[in-house]
């Protein structure tokens, strides 16, 4: 594992680009932006290794979240094999480098110097300045603009071990998410949910230990935090994303950039975990965030968090599903469950869930056997027709999962109603179950022969 570690606002999450070769975080002007540890694979001239990016490191944190950045930070310090301390070319040494400086001599490890936003060969004299610290050569880089990147990971590898040594296999999984498996043996699990319902700390409980940060704050995460768990011979990636609030609640930049790795964590993910307070209503961002996952066609499973708080758990049970079922009828084949992360109750049975739910995902079913359910569904309800035109189903055909298409070729589309299409998908979820799978029907009108 390699860290990069410095003062906010340095360029660390520009260089953790740069190395990844993808934008994966969130980078701004704004200080203090990242705050979780944020860990992706990466590979430099041959040698795989994990990446991981952290919050600022300040001298006096102000507040809460600020200080649980400092243990993050302090967290990625001691499992790293190697710290890129990186600096800001830019300005004088500051006590605060200092400070950092002298932490990082005590902790033992090899520490490989950048300085950083030396944009031409007049800035890049700064560097020599940098020797004063005493942590061995400055390395003058500029990760915007991509210079001197090469000799700065070429020493960063020099101190890495030998292939064999404690190097695991690594494999990209197509979408920027390195993992340490095969990317086909790892179900992929978003976790969304309105700000504050708990999904951090839904992380936090399955893993025992503050791997991101939890605060009564709103918008405490801001990016997507992807996470290896493993349970019962299994891999899962759990990616912890930001709270997604109404378009009017957005006010900061930053908050654009949030949602968005929120909605791409959704489109690639297996399962989605949606999570719904279970001491409110389903409100209408409730709706709307279920709404992004049928829309993707992600499979998903409704988790009413903070179980804990409900008193009699039987009562609030049927009242929130009548509540969902009213408000939301078209998701009744989501499976639902209740969990507390405060008394970890049904936290694991969450996987068993998602096991099923990801198998569901990937299930297909052959254009034989298809054609077959819609003739006895022709046969239990004809389509219906409009002036003497009759509706036909001339077949049908499965086209992919992740999302799950169905492609029925008919006469003309103009003749089936969304509540025939309906009642197909039913008989199709009645026949081969989908649980959590929304299923989209397409309408291709067969093309007449000349």
């Amino acid at each position: 594992m390699v860290a990069i570690v410095g003062r906010p606002n340095v360029g660390k999450s520009t260089l953790f680009n740069r190395i990844i070769g993808k934008q994966r975080a969130i980078v701004h002007d704004v200080e203090g932006i990242t705050r979780d540890r944020f860990i992706n694979e990466a590979a430099w001239d041959g040698r795989r290794f994990r990446l991981v990016d952290t919050g600022g490191i300040v001298e006096i944190p102000v507040d809460e979240i600020t200080r649980k950045m400092q243990a993050q930070v302090q967290q990625a310090i001691e499992e790293a094999c190697v710290v890129i301390f990186v600096l800001d070319g830019q300005q004088e040494i500051t006590r605060p480098d200092r400070a950092v400086c002298e932490t990082l001599q005590r902790c033992g490890k090899p520490v490989v110097l950048a300085v950083n936003k030396l944009d031409n060969p007049q800035l890049a004299m700064n560097q020599y300045e940098y020797y004063a610290l005493g942590i061995g050569e400055p390395h003058a880089i500029s990760s915007g603009h991509n210079l001197g990147i090469d000799a700065l990971m070429g020493e960063v590898t020099r101190h890495l071990p030998a292939p064999g040594e404690g190097e695991q296999d690594a494999a990209d999984d197509g979408n920027g998410e390195g993992v340490s498996k095969s990317a086909d043996d790892i179900i992929k699990v978003a976790i969304i949910g309105r700000p504050n319902v708990g999904k951090s700390s839904f992380v936090n409980a399955l893993l025992n230990e503050e791997r991101t940060i939890v605060s009564d704050v709103p918008g405490t995460t801001r990016d997507a935090i992807d996470i290896e768990f493993h349970r019962r011979d299994k891999n899962y990636l759990l990616i912890d994303t930001a709270g997604l609030r109404r378009k009017a609640g957005i006010r900061k930049p930053v908050e654009h950039f949030s949602v968005a790795r929120a909605l791409r964590a959704i489109r690639r993910a297996d399962v989605c975990l949606v999570m719904v307070e279970a001491t409110e209503e389903l409100s209408e961002q409730d709706k709307r965030i279920i709404g992004y996952a049928l829309e993707q066609g992600t499979a998903f499973i409704l988790v009413w968090t903070k179980w804990d708080l409900v008193e009699n758990a039987e009562r609030r049970l049927k009242a929130l599903e009548d509540d969902l079922d009213l408000k939301m009828p078209q998701i009744q084949f989501a499976p639902r469950i209740t969990i507390s992360n405060v008394t970890r109750k049904r936290l694991f049975s969450v996987f068993d869930c998602v096991d099923r739910v990801a198998a569901e995902a990937a299930k297909r079913i052959g254009t034989a056997e298809l054609n077959r359910l819609m003739e006895q569904i022709k046969a239990k309800h004809n389509p219906p027709g409009k002036k003497g035109v009759h509706a036909k189903i001339l077949y049908a055909t499965q086209t992919g999962v992740k999302p799950t298409e169905i492609v029925l070729f008919v006469n003309q589309k103009r003749l089936f109603h969304f509540s025939y299409l309906r009642f197909i998908e039913n008989q199709i979820r009645e026949a081969y179950g989908f649980e959590g799978v929304p299923l989209k029907l397409e309408l291709r009108e067969e093309k007449k022969k000349i």
